[in-house]
């Protein structure tokens, strides 16, 4: 009996010290998702103002240490500083760089805008069948190009548009002819016959798209003129692929009607875009995973009295109160919102904040966040700290957003 109670007295303490160490591990390996890897500091911030809450020491080394777990530091340029994070003051566990900047001022903008983008080529959406002059129903193009393929030439000919490709397959005679596409990363050639349709054309079987119009949210301006919009690139509706432009521009829009979002089913906003010069705002320069940017030629007249604001940087967003700027109603406004969560390490660099809208104003307008609002500025403590993303599919009041810093290092 007394060998047994040893026995189970042994197996108890060997638990607790099992239990004790696997909640240190787990610990020590959750305090990553509370410390970035990396950050920017104005003149006047809080350098270590990430580690609030943290049961975490925040000292400045002069060079990289070696720490437990995984690491991402060798990053940190000449000028940059290393903050080294140690748990209790005992055991370093991350190390964060730090990037000296001034606090850059901008304009929040709020503003809808009419989004114009040619592709660098002809896109291809989908692979398709025709009727040749025998009956038969045939599609040349199938297992040779895929949807998503960018076709930029034929027979060493650029194709800039349906127009012109369409021109190059017809004049082939019906003789083989060779694509150049560009396939994700990879730039390839393709060689397809063309076949005679039932109308007498020599065609490939290719539904293609060489341009895009839509509607979304001016984010920032800068005083240089420089700005960012939507949080999100471009992509092609039917492929899913980011569009790759060649020329593209934005414009004043007017809007039209609004489409309440609901569980399951995301609203929109419609508008009528104004192609023409006097709207014109300015070009498109870059369509990224975080956003397009440009330089404008012209302010939007709703922003010729808006004054700039200063930027807030990822570890000075707290949970909490905060607003965002949106013209959904054709009127520059602001609305409040609830920041529920910030993310350092999300898995998609446009999904750092999450928030839910709590302004009844816009909860009756739009049902939450609808599409065509994606850029809108997010505003905390009189600081410009991201934009408008996402919403979530099966709830409309909440939605993501992307920490600013991420869209202004695009410019």
């Amino acid at each position: 009996m007394k060998e047994q109670k040893k026995n189970k007295a042994f197996r108890f303490r060997w638990y607790r010290r099992v239990g004790v160490m696997m909640w240190m591990i787990f610990s020590y390996l959750s305090l990553f998702a509370y410390i970035p890897d990396e950050i920017y500091v104005a003149e006047e911030g809080d350098r270590t103002a990430f580690a609030r809450g943290l049961p975490i020491d925040v000292v400045e080394v002069e060079a990289a240490q070696p720490v437990f777990g995984p690491q991402r530091v060798g990053a940190a340029a000449e000028n940059d500083g290393i903050l080294l994070c140690r748990l209790f003051d005992l055991i370093p566990v991350k190390q964060v760089v730090v990037h000296d900047t001034s606090r850059q001022m901008v304009t929040a903008a709020g503003t809808n805008i009419g989004i114009y983008l040619k592709n660098s080529g002809v896109l291809v959406v989908e692979c398709a069948s025709f009727t040749n002059q025998s009956g038969a129903l045939i599609s040349p193009a199938a297992y040779r190009i895929r949807s998503g393929d960018i076709i930029r030439s034929v027979d060493g000919e650029t194709v800039t548009s349906k127009e012109e490709l369409i021109e190059a397959v017809e004049e082939s005679g019906g003789r083989q002819i060779v694509l150049q596409v560009i396939r994700g990363s990879d730039v390839i050639d393709v060689a397809v016959t063309p076949e005679v349709a039932a109308d007498g054309t020599n065609k490939l079987g290719l539904w293609v798209r060489d341009d895009i119009a839509g509607i979304g949210t001016l984010t920032f301006v800068t005083e240089d003129q420089d700005y960012g919009a939507l949080g999100h690139g471009v992509s092609d509706l039917d492929t899913g692929e980011l569009i790759q432009i060649d020329t593209g521009g934005i414009y004043e829009t007017r809007i039209t009607g609004i489409s309440k979002g609901k569980r399951g089913t995301p609203g929109e906003v419609t508008g009528l875009i104004r192609f023409r010069p006097s709207a014109y705002l300015g070009t498109i320069g870059e369509n990224g995973d975080n956003g397009i940017y440009g330089k404008l030629e012209q302010l939007p007249t709703a922003l010729d009295e808006v004054e700039e604001i200063p930027v807030g940087y990822k570890q000075e967003i707290t949970q909490g109160s905060a607003q965002i700027v949106c013209s959904v109603t054709g009127k520059r406004k602001t609305y409040k919102i609830e920041i529920e969560n910030v993310d350092y390490h999300a898995r998609e660099e446009n999904k750092g904040i999450r928030y839910r809208v709590v302004d009844e104003e816009l909860l009756d307008t739009t049902g939450g966040i609808i599409q065509g609002m994606s850029g809108s500025p997010i505003i905390q403590n009189g600081r410009l700290i991201g934009a408008v993303t996402h919403v979530f599919v099966d709830d409309p009041t909440r939605g993501y957003g992307i920490f600013i810093e991420n869209m202004l290092t695009e410019l």
